[in-house]
């Protein structure tokens, strides 16, 4: 006969077992729920720098088409935009991981080819936002470019227009580094002396590598005794150096400011800058998901997208326009 502590401990087991089962039933769920979470693809998307206007609209971009893919993304970038070690570094970390593609917005043309070149070689897909790199696109490399030509027929004939067609102006920020930047400058000379004969370039200044290099240019630059009706600002650190430049020497409401690349745009408002040609990143961060998509899947299509610029002024600052390619939403917009 068992005696009743026999019995309490045949009770007290069963009502583990039953405790436990249910326990572990669940843990097995869970284990098997963060396997799928870990399988979902994840992609690398670098940009120059982050925190800026100019890029973290590209995050909102792509963080809304990766959700609705099923796609995980790891968003990473240098501190600076000139720093291009950082960025090659970064790429380097996305292959070791072994992440399922890469999309990067070059800081330099030539210093990013053979990172890319490297890339390739392991199959990994890939897509370029914002510059070529001299590399055909192909079955796992795509484009998605800004319309540099465009945009530098945007700041020329807003150039013509403040100065009804007559005057001079200094070039800054000339990156012969970055092919996208090249583009526009020819684009914007172009423009200018085929429409506005009358208007001179007399300074042409290369892109230096930050801000206050760039606003001790503009500064050297107001300082001379030739007169200087306007500036034009080919890059986000030529943008902000000639405003702080301008402001510096009491000339912002003067010497009218064009610049590129929304990074400063309260000035806007009050017409310290005149006008910024705006790089559509958001746009170019959704397609360079959904092309990422298509290149993980291995389903062919165009490999070479461009992206219209839009000239932000005073006038238009507040439009729809302008606040979808200032959209940081990292949802879904329908």
């Amino acid at each position: 006969m068992e005696s009743s502590g026999s019995n309490w401990n045949g009770r007290a087991a069963a009502a583990v077992r039953r405790c436990i089962l249910p326990i572990a039933a669940l843990l097995l769920v869970l284990i098997a729920w963060s396997g799928c979470k870990r399988a979902r693809p994840i992609v690398a998307v670098i940009p120059r720098t982050c925190g800026t206007a100019l890029w973290e609209p590209e995050h909102a971009g792509a963080a809304a088409v990766a959700r609705s893919l099923g796609l995980d993304i790891y968003w990473n970038a240098p501190m600076r935009d000139d720093d291009i070690q950082a960025q090659i570094a970064l790429i380097e970390k996305a292959l070791e991981r072994g992440y399922a593609g890469i999309i990067v917005s070059p800081i330099e043309t030539l210093p990013m080819r053979s990172p890319m070149r490297r890339v390739l070689a392991q199959g990994v897909p890939s897509v370029v936002i914002g510059t070529e790199l001299g590399i055909p696109p192909g079955p796992r490399l795509a484009y998605v470019l800004n319309d540099e030509q465009a945009g530098g027929q945007m700041a020329a004939r807003r150039i013509g227009s403040i100065l009804h067609g007559h005057g001079s102006i200094a070039i800054l920020g000339i990156h012969p580094q970055l092919m996208s930047n090249i583009a526009r400058e020819r684009s914007f000379e172009t423009t200018l002396a085929r429409e506005f004969s009358g208007i001179r370039v007399v300074v042409r200044r290369f892109g230096l590598s930050s801000v206050p290099q760039e606003q001790q240019a503009a500064e050297e630059l107001l300082s001379r005794d030739e007169k200087i009706d306007a500036i034009v600002a080919l890059s986000l650190a030529s943008t902000r150096g000639a405003y702080y430049a301008l402001v510096e020497f009491d000339k912002e409401n003067i010497i009218k400011l064009v610049g590129f690349d929304q990074d400063l745009i309260p000035p806007i408002r009050t017409g310290g800058i005149d006008a910024v040609v705006v790089q559509n990143t958001y746009e170019m961060g959704r397609l360079a998901m959904g092309l990422m998509d298509r290149e993980v899947h291995g389903t062919a299509g165009q490999s070479e997208l461009f992206v219209q610029p839009v000239l932000m002024t005073r006038d238009n600052i507040d439009s729809a326009e302008i606040r979808q390619i200032l959209n940081l939403s990292w949802w879904p917009t329908g």
